[in-house]
């Protein structure tokens, strides 16, 4: 029980601090989460968590506007299919997370191995 609730709270964060101060948040609460975190799944969780998150948002806005009309008129002018707009829509968030909760934590450890005197 206790996992869960991590998980639906790190998918919340990602959400949040996406909603109040954009997408460049996500990698900032993976690396907080890559820190904080001794699971050796971190990256995964935060990846999900991220994608999790970003499909509340995408959600939130379909609740209130026509988020499959943009993502059709998008999807023309990319030149792609509006499902595959949408899934890359979640899978940019999971692609920084991860990416910020594996390379982040690691450099710490490489900095601190580094620093050791022979």
């Amino acid at each position: 029980m206790r996992k869960f609730v991590t998980v639906v709270l790190l998918a919340e964060a990602f959400a949040v601090t996406t909603y109040a101060v954009g997408w460049w948040s996500v990698p900032v609460v993976a690396v907080v989460w890559g820190f904080v975190s001794s699971d050796s799944n971190r990256a995964r969780i935060a990846a999900l968590c991220a994608g999790g998150g970003w499909a509340t948002l995408l959600l939130l806005d379909a609740a209130k506007g026509p988020v499959g009309a943009m993502a059709t008129r998008l999807g023309g002018v990319m030149g792609i299919p509006p499902a595959l707009l949408l899934l890359l829509t979640l899978v940019f968030p999971m692609l920084l997370a991860w990416t910020a909760a594996t390379i982040i934590p690691q450099r710490g450890k490489y900095a601190a191995t580094a620093e050791r005197p022979a």
